[in-house]
């Protein structure tokens, strides 16, 4: 992460509050990892070049707005526990 992608999740924080930060940040992350798999795999990318985080913090801004709250956190619950949460 550079310093543009800190400003960006500061005007999102601004825009989305503490919880909907943290939900893009998530999302981001999950979205970054596995495209980055993805790319490295397919010899697109090498593992000595950069990847820009940018893309993928708008996507996961644009999935917020779109998605309701609820679902999003049921999803991310299910994916960083593998499924062994049954709370939500």
């Amino acid at each position: 992460m550079g310093f543009g992608d800190v400003k960006l999740m500061g005007a999102l924080g601004l825009f989305f509050g503490f919880s909907g930060t943290i939900i893009i940040t998530l999302i981001a992350f999950l979205l970054g990892a596995i495209i980055s798999v993805f790319l490295l795999l397919t010899k697109k990318k090498k593992t000595d070049e950069y990847i820009p985080f940018g893309p993928f913090i708008v996507l996961a801004a644009i999935i917020v707005i779109f998605v309701p709250f609820s679902t999003l956190v049921g999803i991310l619950v299910k994916v960083f526990t593998l499924g062994m949460y049954k709370g939500i």
